[in-house]
């Protein structure tokens, strides 16, 4: 018996190996396509990328890697797909995202089509680890909507000429008056201005989130510094760049700086969820955390015995945290509860407002100053506008005052400023979620898939594809005609003047739908902070070509980062200045 079991087992062995591998390769085989990319029937794709388990991430990685920017690499799949619908495979064993590059299908989706497409799931994986109680990546549901009453006085006329524009028009000052230092010590030669801006713009918006008793300014405490300064060792090229010598931020700046920066990581990142969660157990983040929440801590403790001496009674508020909490005294007494001030919630929302209202509006100025540099006949018209429409400072040698900058009608700022923002591409594209099964163009969207609206590609910055109009929906085609379109011949270039038209009279008028543009998104889940976005550009341009001209830079102190004509980021920003006549 003993042998009979010996012959067999030893007699099986060579048949049992090549099964069991073969067991093995063909496991591996139906993992391997289990784990393929699966396409959506009928939407355009890369070929490659489907036959690939990492589906597009290498060829988007590889852009990012180069750019720094993950949304040119998108709206360039439509152009060289040569379909506004197409879909990526940007998610290793995820759904397909669908990429949408045609402003009508966009503005229907973001408008008219909010039932079927809500916030996207890729907001959730960037910001939910940041800012976990932040109604940005909410779905819109109740929770959203108490959120939203909890900031909804910041975007009032009231709040934002009252309290936020006196902030907005102090950093601005600061900045003028750190300029003028250093064009003093550069005299020709050009200086790095992105800090500088920067700085100004998270001074003001830290100004009008906690008010004056913060005492945190950076542009006042550089320009401290650069007026105490003689001289600089200068190149002997003029060209070359000045170095200025700069000081150390205040903690709490360097943790809201440090969160931001985790953010621009995590966008590029093909698994950001994941990304971020290991990048917030390290400590640099862990500290910049901490310092962040203990800020916003004491401001709160702050805020909480100024609301007890009478700002409940609409008296005293000076400033969005303020604000926020007079509402949630309201709610709480409405409610017959106690006030909750202390919650994850306050601290996330007035987190995110620091961060919307600095890092946008830095970006976009940081762009005006490149394009106005690069356009001298647009820079020199702005000017001679502003001085003609502002007539009393201009005659007085002086500034012009907050209401002189916001209460005159001037369509030639109103068009630079909205050229800008165009050509900015701050934000690129708008994310929404397939809610229900849907069709766009013509094709079947399954529930659940990510949906990306470009706002960097054809028909606002290129050639528009030629698309049936049966393909859209019925609203789509209602609304056909009533935002303009751009001319192909000149739609990529930077042109303020294709905002103004004329009135009966002849009087020229600004007319902001003479044609497409999605920085700010559209719709009800379009961006919170635009209006506040809008004044504090206003403001602060008004006051930047008042006082100076901004001269061209060399290209390599100042050139675009361009992939097939469709990235639209400057890579660095250098000023060379003069004193405005």
């Amino acid at each position: 018996m003993t042998g009979y079991t010996d012959v067999s087992m030893y007699g099986a062995t060579p048949m049992a190996l090549p099964l069991l591998l073969g067991g093995v390769v063909f496991w591996v085989y139906l993992v391997y396509r289990w784990a393929l990319p699966r396409p959506i029937a009928g939407i355009p794709y890369n070929k490659d990328a489907g036959n690939s388990i990492l589906g597009d991430v290498p060829a988007m990685v590889s852009h990012v890697s180069r750019t720094k920017q993950i949304f040119t690499w998108l709206a360039a799949q439509n152009v060289k797909l040569n379909s506004p619908v197409v879909q990526v495979f940007c998610r290793p064993l995820g759904k397909p995202w669908v990429v949408i590059t045609d402003f009508r299908e966009s503005q229907d989706i973001l408008m008219r089509r909010t039932k079927e497409f809500d916030r996207s799931d890729f907001f959730i994986d960037i910001f939910s680890g940041l800012l976990p109680d932040h109604h940005i990546w909410l779905k819109t549901n109740d929770t959203f909507k108490a959120h939203r009453r909890l900031l909804q006085d910041l975007m009032t006329p009231a709040f934002l000429h009252q309290v936020a524009a006196p902030h907005v028009y102090s950093a601005a000052m600061d900045l003028v008056k750190l300029w003028e230092e250093k064009l003093r010590l550069t005299k020709e030669h050009p200086f790095s201005a992105a800090v500088d801006i920067y700085h100004a713009a998270l001074d003001s918006v830290w100004g009008f989130t906690f008010g004056t008793e913060s005492g945190v300014s950076t542009t006042k405490a550089q320009l401290q510094l650069v007026s105490s300064l003689q001289a600089l060792d200068l190149p002997a090229d003029v060209s070359k760049p000045a170095n200025v010598p700069s000081g150390p931020n205040p903690p709490a700046f360097d943790a809201v700086l440090t969160l931001t920066e985790s953010l621009e990581v995590t966008v590029r990142s093909p698994l950001p969820r994941l990304h971020h969660w290991f990048l917030r157990q390290l400590p640099y983040m862990r500290r910049a955390k901490a310092c962040k929440d203990n800020m916003i801590a004491d401001e709160l403790a702050k805020a909480e015995s100024r609301l007890t001496h009478g700002a409940a009674a609409d008296q005293g508020v000076r400033c969005a945290l303020d604000d926020v909490l007079r509402r949630e005294f309201l709610a709480a007494q409405k409610e017959g509860r106690p006030p909750m001030y202390n919650t994850r919630t306050i601290y996330d929302e007035l987190f995110g407002f620091i961060l919307g209202g600095h890092e946008t509006t830095s970006t976009t100025i940081t762009w005006a100053l490149k394009l106005l540099a690069d356009s001298q006949e647009v820079q020199k018209k702005l000017r001679s506008t502003l001085r003609a429409a502002l007539g009393t400072p201009a005659v007085g040698n002086r500034n012009p005052c907050i209401q002189e900058i916001t209460n005159t009608q001037i369509p030639y700022l109103d068009a630079v400023i909205e050229e800008i923002a165009r050509c900015s591409l701050t934000a690129s594209g708008n994310a929404r979620c397939a809610m229900t099964d849907a069709e766009i163009l013509g094709h079947r969207i399954p529930k659940g898939t990510d949906v990306f609206l470009m706002g960097n590609g054809p028909s606002i910055f290129s050639a528009p594809f030629e698309i049936d109009e049966e393909l859209r929906s019925e609203g789509g085609r209602a609304a056909k005609g009533r935002i303009g379109s751009w001319d192909p011949e000149d739609m990529g270039l930077f042109n303020p003047e294709r905002w103004l038209t004329s009135d009966e009279g002849g009087k020229e008028i600004f007319d902001a739908t003479a044609g497409p543009h999605l920085t700010f998104g559209l719709g009800p889940r379009g961006c919170f902070g635009r209006r506040l976005a809008y004044l504090q550009l206003r403001l602060i341009l008004v006051l930047i070509v008042w006082n100076f001209q901004l001269q061209k830079v060399p290209d390599e102190l100042g050139g675009y980062d361009a992939v097939d004509k469709v990235t639209h980021q400057p890579q660095q920003c250098y000023v060379r200045l003069e004193k405005a006549e």
